[in-house]
């Protein structure tokens, strides 16, 4: 009996001292920042989207036109994207011409030709990661970041 509770003593130390050193790495991990400016009156305008890579379809289109006339009436400073942003299985690499089927042609208004803050949702995942976050697709649309997480600084706003 005495050796079952030692091994139990040392397993529940072993897991205490695993958690423990998940949660240093947790907070110790440094998110990468981005700074974006304010508006000369301090103000701050952007729009939210997310689940959109429909390649036009499903409404994207429709969506991204209202999207259009809302950032012109709000003058936004940039958009976010929450993710799964190309269905259904990501992109196959980042020559994939899904990029500019589901992003460049469809996100054309002129409101929406400012920075998108882009994250990395459960479809994007079933692609090839790697060319969401490739330098590549940023040279092929400059609107483009997307990182798996990050912050945007925008004055006194973190979003």
């Amino acid at each position: 009996m005495a050796g079952f509770c030692d091994k139990a003593k040392a397993l529940c130390l072993l897991l205490m001292t695993m958690s423990y050193g998940l949660c240093l790495v947790s907070v110790s991990a440094e998110l990468q920042r981005f700074e974006h400016p304010t508006k000369g009156d301090g103000s701050l305008s952007f729009l939210v989207v997310g689940d959109w890579g429909r390649k036009g379809a499903f409404n994207q289109s429709e969506v991204a036109a209202q999207m259009g006339r809302i950032g012109q009436k709000l003058d936004i400073d940039f958009v976010v994207s929450t993710g799964d942003n190309f269905y259904d299985n990501g992109l196959k690499s980042e020559h994939d011409q899904a990029f500019e089927d589901s992003f460049t042609k469809i996100y054309k208004a002129e409101s929406l030709q400012k920075q998108w803050y882009s994250i990395l949702g459960n479809h994007d995942y079933r692609g090839d990661v790697e060319a969401q976050l490739s330098h590549h697709l940023r040279n092929l649309d400059s609107r483009w970041l997307c990182l798996r997480s990050f912050i945007v600084n925008a004055g006194t706003t973190y979003v």
